[in-house]
């Protein structure tokens, strides 16, 4: 692995109006397998060879999340998703970009409020999420021939990681966000695969704390994985008390390929 090293500076927080944010990160080339597997399994996200995970100074409520796949039964409101886009047609590939995608990605950031550096132009869209992504994957939704909805996502022998998720508002109803992950974790037990990794969640944004309801699931915190919420529902840490401090540095400077 081949890493480049980016001088982080504080910005405005996406979550939270009256915090800052600020990121350990990089840029990463030629990462393995194993690499990649270590990176997430520590906090680390990442859109094309940009990789990052939160180093806030004041707030640490950005927590990694991750589904025991393997564990995995839908609730009776997840089951309903399902039934819901029953007339959902799904196609899985490698990341392949169309102008009809990026117009749909368009259309669905209007609907959420988005970082500072969020992507915004085409150029930055294919570097994102079309762009050497070697683990890379892509489900489409389409809806009487129509593209709906899109889902990248990384995938390996042992992880499933998803990227970024867009989908067209006039077909919300259907509940395509949540239909995707349960698409996703099929996919993943089909595979063997174990964990399935939603990115961060906090307690207090709705567009984040969903997560915790694809259960069994795990919270990143004191440098361990811990169990969060079991199949029944239940919370096994209070929400009150979750934190992560991110104050190490995950990526090494070496002359050589690896951490």
């Amino acid at each position: 692995m081949l890493a480049h090293f980016i001088d982080s500076k504080p910005f405005q927080c996406g979550y939270f109006n009256d915090r800052k944010s600020m990121f350990e990160e990089y840029l990463l080339e030629d990462i393995s397998e194993v690499e990649f597997e270590y990176l997430l399994a520590h906090g680390m996200r990442h859109f094309g060879e940009y990789y990052f995970r939160p180093r806030c100074h004041e707030c640490h409520e950005c927590v990694p999340i991750r589904l025991r796949a393997d564990k995995f039964q839908p609730t009776r409101a997840q089951k309903r998703a399902l039934k819901s886009c029953s007339q959902i047609e799904i196609r899985v590939g490698p990341p392949t970009y169309t102008d009809k995608k990026f117009e749909l990605y368009l259309q669905h950031k209007k609907r959420f409020h988005t970082l500072d550096d969020d992507v915004e132009d085409v150029k930055n869209f294919r570097l994102s999420f079309y762009t050497k992504t070697p683990f890379g994957l892509e489900f489409e939704y389409f809806l009487d021939g129509e593209l709906v909805g899109v889902a990248l996502a990384d995938v390996t022998q042992k992880t499933f990681s998803a990227v970024y998720t867009f989908y067209a508002e006039a077909k919300s109803k259907l509940s395509l966000g949540t239909f995707s992950v349960l698409k996703q974790v099929e996919f993943c037990k089909k595979r063997g695969i174990q964990y399935f990794y939603l990115g961060y969640f906090i307690s207090k944004n709705q567009s984040l704390s969903y997560k915790a309801n694809f259960r069994p699931n795990e919270i990143y915190v004191n440098h361990e994985w811990q169990p969060f919420r079991n199949q029944e529902g239940d919370f096994l840490i209070s929400e009150d008390h979750i934190l992560w401090e991110n104050k190490d540095t995950l990526v090494k400077a070496s002359s050589h390929r690896n951490y």
